[in-house]
């Protein structure tokens, strides 16, 4: 028989096969958070009368497709588990690796399936993703309240909402300085109660100090059309320093071929994109995690030395992913407050476990 055919059709078995078990698992696993998450809607909701059934149902459709990413390596090492334990339990992987392959080759399929599979979650489901997350997030505040976003971030530059018991401001600035709360090129509208306009301030300097916005020089015009010159005044304000500088989108709400645009419009505005950077770099490393965990579910469900049984593989499997996540939150965390660059905290679990794999896989050939 032609090798090249024997081992094109091999990885296109192991594709397929591996396949099928990888979006039976990822679809176990996103119905099973469905089900977790749905229940703790419910507890959310149960002194909200008005809620129905039928909106919490809907809520909790809105947020599935935002958990995909998060899930689907999950989805890929459990399938994966499950794959090699079923091909090594029926004797394929003997008769593979007695006609000569390598461990490097069998997992050739796999890795071009998962490869594929991260690549279709980069470019369709993130969209779809960030979307809903967005959305989600929009139903959930008017539901429950929370803090809503005081600030927009924008080519134009930045935009601030703000209210005291008296009035409602409208402020942008081109950038603003987070150390002095300082905005540059600022611009003020002010509102009464029944948003009618009261009067526009041209300040030369503006900047929050201790829950008043402080306004020297420049001009004010009044609802008349008289302008008049400012020397100094103070108003009142509801923000933060934390609202100035921590308010922009989340980055699970942006798609990735427009977050790398965001973070360029938060480094010009002068705000932090640490966090946005550290998220966007550990996106575009999905390729590389999920062909990590192929080498390293395959060293340790497809070696022929030392047969493990279906309770090994499922405490390999929790550990394996308390591992992950605790790495992957820990490493975010460090690149989203700057003690590591954003490139390494997004790339480097994906890159060590591609070496561990290689390394594991490497030396089970040597035996």
């Amino acid at each position: 028989m032609n090798k090249s055919r024997l081992s094109m059709t091999l990885m296109l078995y192991l594709m397929r096969y591996t396949g099928l078990r990888i979006l039976a698992a990822t679809g176990a696993i996103v119905m099973l958070v469905a089900i977790i998450d749905t229940s703790e809607l419910f507890r959310r909701v149960s002194n909200k009368e008005s809620v129905t059934t039928f909106s919490v149902l809907m809520m909790e459709a809105v947020k599935i497709p935002s958990t995909l990413p998060v899930l689907i390596p999950f989805g890929v090492l459990i399938g994966l588990i499950i794959s090699f334990q079923k091909l090594r339990s029926t004797n394929e992987i003997v008769i593979a690796r007695t006609n000569g392959l390598s461990l490097f080759k069998i997992a050739t399929g796999p890795i071009v399936l998962v490869s594929l599979l991260s690549l279709l979650a980069l470019i369709i489901i993130d969209p779809i993703a960030s979307a809903t997350r967005k959305r989600y997030e929009s139903l959930e505040e008017n539901l429950f309240g929370g803090n809503g976003r005081n600030l927009t971030v924008s080519t134009e530059g930045i935009w601030f909402r703000d209210r005291n018991e008296n009035i409602a401001m409208i402020i942008h600035g081109d950038e603003i300085d987070t150390q002095s709360l300082a905005l540059v090129n600022p611009l003020v509208y002010t509102f009464n109660q029944d948003n009618q306009l009261l009067a526009r301030y041209y300040p030369e300097t503006l900047a929050l100090d201790n829950g008043y916005w402080l306004i020297t020089g420049g001009d004010v015009i009044d609802q008349t059309g008289k302008a008049t010159s400012v020397d100094e005044t103070i108003i009142k304000s509801s923000l933060s320093q934390r609202d100035l500088t921590h308010s922009n989108k989340r980055p699970e709400t942006i798609p990735l071929f427009e977050l790398w645009g965001y973070i360029d419009v938060l480094d010009n505005a002068g705000l932090p994109s640490l966090a946005h950077s550290s998220y966007l770099y550990y996106q575009l490393s999905t390729p590389f995690l999920l062909i990590g965990i192929v080498l390293i579910v395959a060293r340790f469900t497809l070696n022929l030395t030392g047969r493990r049984g279906w309770g090994h593989m499922f405490i390999f499997t929790v550990g394996f992913c308390l591992g992950l996540y605790f790495i992957k939150d820990m490493l975010y965390v460090m690149g989203a407050s700057g003690r590591i660059h954003p490139f390494i905290a997004g790339f480097s679990p994906s890159f060590l476990m591609i070496i561990i794999g290689i390394g594991l896989l490497m030396r089970a050939e040597e035996r």
